[in-house]
């Protein structure tokens, strides 16, 4: 029962990320406030995609997954999966569309004049200028809003039917976006969020 409310609560999560990204395409986001308050309702989601990471991924590995035996890596293994190979192929063309739309919308903002970038540990996360920050947002955030909509396809089947390798799908794609995105794009996220970076 822990589980299926966790995947409830992960479903709702992916969602919620999704429809505050889109805000970027749909508001006008002219003035520093609302700027920041789009990347505050920004970092309150990654944030909580986090802690749905740390959570199920821990409550999933509890569910036993079979190792493989050496049979079953070798029939894994033989011959090209052209499924596979499509959907990963329809996922980097949708990612690169995201990215293109956010990164173009990203950069017609106006309110970048009055963003002022200065964090104490600037030089350890590498965020000494604006041109920093576009990159972490553009690198991250449509690669996690992409894996969202894969690990939301994954969490409803699992909703359906416990099934040991959806659950290693799923534990996959919490650690894709976790471990590869949400850490690294926490800290440009914060320091836009935070008031004290925009002047009125």
């Amino acid at each position: 029962m822990a589980v299926e409310n966790e995947l409830q609560a992960l479903i709702h999560d992916l969602k919620a990320y999704r429809a505050v990204m889109d805000r970027i395409f749909s508001r006008s986001l002219a003035r520093p406030r609302d700027c920041r308050k789009y990347f505050l309702n920004l970092l309150i989601c990654v944030t909580r995609l986090y802690l749905d990471y740390l959570t199920l991924s821990k409550e999933l590995s509890r569910t036993a997954v079979p190792r493989k035996t050496n049979s079953s890596r070798q029939r894994d293994s033989g011959g090209f999966d052209a499924g596979r190979f499509m959907r990963s192929r329809e996922h980097a063309l949708s990612e690169a569309r995201v990215r293109w739309r956010f990164k173009d919308r990203l950069n017609s903002l106006q309110c970048w004049e009055y963003f002022q970038p200065e964090m104490p540990f600037s030089e350890l996360t590498g965020l000494r200028t604006r041109s920093d920050y576009f990159d972490s947002f553009t690198l991250h955030l449509p690669e996690i809003y992409e894996e969202t909509i894969r690990a939301e396809k994954l969490a409803g089947d699992l909703l359906a039917a416990l099934d040991r390798r959806r659950i290693a799908q799923l534990i996959v794609s919490l650690q894709h976006f976790g471990q590869n995105h949400i850490i690294f794009v926490l800290p440009s996220l914060q320091c836009a969020a935070d008031e004290m970076t925009w002047r009125d």
